[in-house]
C-alpha cells in the first residue's frame, strides 16, 4: 500500500508540473502575441504621419502640378515644394525604429516606396523642365512601380497584424 501511495504522489506531482508547464507555456504565448500585437501598435503610431505626408504630397502634386498649363510652374511647385517634403518622408521612413524582426520586410517596402515616390515626382520635374514627354511617361511607370511596392508593404504588414490578431484597416485615399 505504501509503495501505491508513493506512486500516486509521483505521478499526481509529474500531473501537477505537465499542468503548471502547459500553463506557462500558454503565458508565454499570450506574452509573446501582446508584445508582438504592441510593436505593431508603436510601428503604426511611428509610420502614420509619415505615410499621411507622402499621400498628401500626391494629393498637392495632383491637383497642382498635373492641372497646370504652365510648365515652368509645374516644375517649380515640384522642386520647391513637393521632392523637399518627399525627400523628408523619405528620411523619416528611414529614421523609424524598428524592434520586431519579422516586422523589417514590410518596414523595407514602405522605405523602398517612399524612395520610389520621390524619384518619381524627381522625372517628373525633369520632364516638366526639359519638356520632354518621354521622361513624364516614365514618371507614369515609375508611380505606377511606387503603387506596387506600397501595396506589397500593406500586404506583408496586414498578414504579419493577423499573424498576431490585431485587426487594421487600411483606408484607401483617391
Amino acid at each position: 500500500m505504501k509503495i501505491l501511495r508513493r506512486a500516486l504522489l509521483v505521478v499526481s506531482i509529474m500531473a501537477i508540473g505537465s499542468v503548471l508547464t502547459a500553463c506557462s507555456e500558454i503565458v508565454d504565448t499570450i506574452t509573446e502575441q501582446v508584445d508582438a500585437q504592441d510593436e505593431l501598435i508603436a510601428y503604426i503610431e511611428d509610420s502614420n504621419p509619415v505615410i499621411e505626408a507622402a499621400v498628401n504630397e500626391e494629393i498637392a502634386a495632383d491637383e497642382f502640378v498635373f492641372m497646370e498649363e504652365d510648365l515652368e510652374s509645374a516644375y517649380t511647385y515640384l522642386v520647391e515644394t513637393t521632392i523637399p517634403a518627399l525627400e523628408k518622408v523619405v528620411e523619416d521612413t528611414e529614421a523609424i525604429v524598428i524592434t520586431m524582426e519579422e516586422l523589417q520586410p514590410s518596414h523595407d517596402k514602405l522605405m523602398e516606396a517612399h524612395k520610389k515616390l520621390l524619384e518619381t515626382y524627381s522625372i517628373y520635374a525633369e520632364g516638366f523642365y526639359n519638356g520632354d514627354e518621354s521622361l513624364l511617361e516614365k514618371g507614369d511607370l515609375l508611380y505606377e512601380e511606387y503603387g506596387e511596392i506600397y501595396d506589397e508593404h500593406e500586404t506583408l504588414f496586414t498578414e504579419l497584424a493577423e499573424e498576431y490578431s490585431l485587426e487594421v484597416e487600411i483606408e484607401e485615399v483617391e
